[in-house]
């Protein structure tokens, strides 16, 4: 009984772990689009090559972040779906 409680506080903790890396996940995604905004508008603003250049280097590092951010929410969703069948073995029901 013991043994079962110590292995549920330890699953909680890692959702809660992995809960808080979905938290940074998403701000990957806000400052990438955020990146992406900036650089748009300077391209639309000044009308000189060197800002297309500036414009267009923020503009291609939103998108990486994006990229970045997509890549954390496929690790994370995998990693929760091995919570899900840990807890399934203890016969609990933590999360969804």
């Amino acid at each position: 009984m013991a043994n079962n409680l110590r292995k549920a506080q330890l699953l909680l903790l890692e959702e809660q772990t992995l809960l808080s890396r979905e938290r940074t996940m998403q701000q990957y995604i806000t400052t990438g689009l955020g990146f992406i905004t900036v650089g748009i508008l300077i391209i639309r603003l000044f009308l000189e090559p060197l800002y297309y250049i500036i414009g267009g280097c923020l503009t291609i590092y939103g998108f990486w972040q994006l990229y970045q951010a997509q890549q954390r929410y496929r690790k994370y969703k995998n990693l929760v779906h091995k919570i899900r069948k840990k807890e399934k073995k203890l016969g609990l029901e933590i999360g969804e």
